[in-house]
Order: structure tokens, then C-alpha cells, then sequence
């Protein structure tokens, strides 16, 4: 499998841990008479665990360039961004949903995932050069 496939088949798995994880946070804080209210506060508790399965994805892969990190994040966020389009199209809800700010944060959450990976762990993945 080449790189890029690979890419696009872990980012699939994380669009859909991410709205596993969403539908979790959602069966537990929603109501069903008020859940175009809670729906912003239901997206800003899904983005800590987005950002962090996001994270755990770069680890794996095993992400130690700059390009690979924003390029796991973009297109793993274009993934998320078609999903939910789907979604927002087959319950018709594209106003009451891509109004809220708590999904662009979930958005961007997926994002920066990748990069912060790759800022906390970039000094084990360089090789070290012994001085004698």
C-alpha cells in the first residue's frame, strides 16, 4: 500500500473514531427536545478527544517531517469536513450545524493534531550525532 493510500485509509478510521467518540459525548450530555441548543457545547467536548485520536494517528504512523504532519492533518481534516457534510445533508441540518463554532473547532482540532505530535516528539526522531 503506498503512502498516500495508507494516509487516507487511517484518516478514514479517524473520521470515524472521532464521530464514534461525538455520538458518545452526544448520547451522554444530549436531549432530545434541546439538542440544536447543546449542539455547540456537544462539538467543543468532542474536539479535546478528536485532537487527541488525531495525535495517537500521527503516532503510529509515525510522523517526523513537517510535510507528512500537515499533510496527515489536511487531508484527514478534508475527510471530516465530507463526512459531516454527508451528514448534515442527509438530516438536513447544514444551518443549525455548520453555524456553530464548536465544529470548526473539532475542525481544527484534527488539524493540529498531527503538528503538535510532531512538535512534542521531533528531538527522539533526529539522529544524534556522539562526540567523542
Amino acid at each position: 500500500m503506498k503512502k498516500m493510500e495508507r494516509d487516507v485509509f487511517v484518516g478514514w478510521i479517524v473520521v470515524i473514531l472521532v464521530m464514534f467518540v461525538h455520538f458518545l459525548i452526544t448520547v451522554s450530555l444530549g436531549n432530545a427536545y434541546f439538542a440544536e441548543e447543546s449542539l455547540n457545547r456537544m462539538l467543543w467536548f468532542s474536539s479535546f478527544p478528536a485532537f487527541l485520536i488525531a495525535f495517537v494517528a500521527a503516532y503510529f504512523q509515525k510522523t517526523n517531517t513537517v510535510f507528512l504532519a500537515v499533510r496527515r492533518g489536511l487531508l484527514w481534516t478534508i475527510e471530516l469536513i465530507v463526512a459531516f457534510t454527508i451528514l448534515a445533508w442527509v438530516f438536513r441540518s447544514f444551518e443549525g450545524l455548520y453555524a456553530n463554532a464548536g465544529l470548526y473547532w473539532l475542525f481544527g482540532a484534527v488539524l493540529i493534531g498531527p503538528v503538535f505530535y510532531l512538535m512534542a516528539f521531533r528531538r527522539q526522531h533526529t539522529k544524534r550525532i556522539r562526540t567523542p
